[in-house]
């Protein structure tokens, strides 16, 4: 019995040593298995990584060409731009098509691009090819645009400046509507010196009792400056026709309010002739307002003003398919920019006092040759004092019959208020002639920088972009302007070489690009 209980436990034994045998080889393939699915995993996520890669460098690039190739400053053709960003990086191959679209006021460049990134594992599942597709597309397009070009005709633009200023100017306005669709874009002209001159037209649409046709200037109190509107039932003053510059012996001709119908206001117009000849014709003089040059331009980009648009189109003066500009900047899909230029920086600005803006004065011009005389109520007949011969008489030279008594807009319109001041006060009455000067004139000037930054600010807050050009300004002006400016970037310090560069990169900048895909 013991020798059978011993070799049942051997079988056993050798039994259980068999199982254990038959279990490890049964694991060896299932172990392999799960190797060779890791291996799998692995490889499908490096074709993975190959195909994102290869799909954000083709997308990059189709953004990168199509963007450059819908400028529509782009000289280029823009196929050949895709076609050449593509070559630069080795990718020409994967460049399927490009579409070109181009209108008036815009360009629309789509392109499409495709590749195989071959990949490596994924064969192993029966999966021979992964492609890689994009697609982008970029328009430059140039919707509602308005734009007020404020320009400096004051004294220190003659002679070498305005001949700068006039073709560089004029380029602006090419360049501007190269890029609009006709009846997207409009631009006013407001020229300023001391003074900016409205035309009869665009000063009738506000309450300004008129005092003279000389010359159409309006008088702006400061509190006007802290907005970009004008109510235009306020009662406001017509600037007086004069001069208040030239010497004791002078006739007016430097008058603060420039009476050259070249020097006005041209508003809300999309004529290209009409601007540039207004450009052209501008003449230069005076003091230098630049608060009143960005006033006036502000307003009238101010939707606000509609009703002054609507004024000036009963008067035949805007085209009447801009009756509901100026435009919301919102609603209306409008960029609104101001372009200041000046070569200065403020000074003082001219007004008469109340005694002197209209009326019948005591002066007296001869008829034949122009001589001035005049009237004081003195002991005895002879009442009239004569300019020629610093003498006095019993009538005005040339007679009642020979001479015209003038209103004090006539006066000023022919002589400078030193000459009245001096030869028609001074010289017979006795006494310093700036006495008599001031009793004619008062004047701004201490105000006129904050009143400058006041409209700025309102401009700004009010959506407008502000480009300021300080053309060989001396350090106050420089600052003031760049101060108006949006920021910076919209500031530009120009000289005689470079003004016409700045006003072109001005007008490119005023398009925007987007991408449409």
């Amino acid at each position: 019995m013991g020798k059978d209980r011993i070799r049942i436990a051997a079988r056993i034994t050798a039994a259980l040593r068999g199982f254990r045998r038959s279990e490890d080889g049964s694991l060896l393939p299932f172990g392999m298995m799960l190797l060779l699915l890791m291996l799998m995993v692995g490889g499908l996520a490096i074709d993975v990584m190959r195909h994102e890669q290869k799909r954000v460098t083709l997308q990059q690039t189709l953004d990168r060409s199509v963007l450059a190739a819908a400028g529509l400053n782009q000289s280029l053709d823009p196929e050949t731009v895709v076609r050449d960003y593509f070559d630069k990086v080795d990718l020409s191959q994967y460049l399927k098509s490009v579409t070109v679209e181009s209108g008036f006021n815009f360009r629309s460049v789509t392109a499409d691009a495709e590749a195989d990134t071959h990949p490596m594992f994924m064969q192993m599942m029966g999966v021979n090819s992964f492609d890689v597709a994009a697609d982008s597309g970029a328009e430059q397009r140039i919707n509602n645009v308005e734009v007020s070009l404020v320009l400096d005709i004051s004294g220190s633009m003659s002679g070498t400046r305005i001949n700068a200023l006039r073709p560089a100017a004029r380029s602006f306005i090419d360049t501007v509507f190269a890029n609009s669709e006709a009846g997207r874009t409009t631009v006013s002209i407001i020229p300023y010196n001391a003074q900016v001159n409205l035309g009869p037209d665009l000063m009738a649409q506000f309450n300004v009792p008129k005092l003279h046709d000389y010359s159409y200037c309006v008088e702006l109190p400061d509190d006007v400056f802290g907005t970009t509107t004008l109510p235009r039932t306020r009662s406001l003053v017509q600037n007086g026709h004069f001069d208040p510059f030239n010497g004791t012996s002078s006739t007016a001709q430097d008058y603060n309010c420039p009476p050259e119908t070249g020097n006005r206001i041209v508003m809300l117009s999309d004529n290209t002739t009409t601007l540039k000849d207004a450009i052209t014709n501008l003449q230069v003089g005076g003091n230098t307002s630049i608060d009143l040059g960005v006033k006036w331009g502000a307003l009238l980009l101010d939707p606000a003003t509609q009703a002054v648009t609507q004024g000036m189109i009963a008067r035949g003066k805007v085209a009447a398919q801009y009756a509901n500009r100026p435009l919301d900047i919102v609603s209306g899909n409008t960029i609104k920019v101001l372009v200041v230029m000046t070569d200065g920086e403020n000074t003082t600005e001219y007004k008469l006092t109340s005694n002197y803006r209209s009326g019948l004065s005591n002066i007296y011009r001869r008829n034949s040759n122009g001589r001035a005389s005049m009237y004081y109520n003195r002991s005895g007949s002879n009442d009239y004092y004569w300019v020629s011969d610093g003498s006095w008489h019993s009538s005005p030279e040339g007679g009642t019959s020979g001479a015209t008594q003038l209103t004090w807009p006539e006066v000023f319109r022919y002589w400078s208020v030193q000459y009245v001041a001096y030869q028609l006060m001074a010289r017979p009455l006795g006494g310093n002639y700036w006495t008599y000067y001031y009793d004619m004139v008062d004047y701004v000037s201490s105000t006129k920088n904050s009143r400058l930054q006041q409209v700025c600010t309102a401009a700004k807050n009010s959506g407008i972009i502000i480009y300021g050009i300080a053309f060989e300004a001396p350090s106050n002006g420089r600052a003031q302007i760049q101060a108006c400016a949006t920021s910076d970037a919209h500031y530009f310090a120009a000289t005689n070489l470079d003004i016409a560069s700045v006003f072109h990169s001005i007008a490119s900048q005023l398009s925007y690009l987007r991408l449409t895909q």
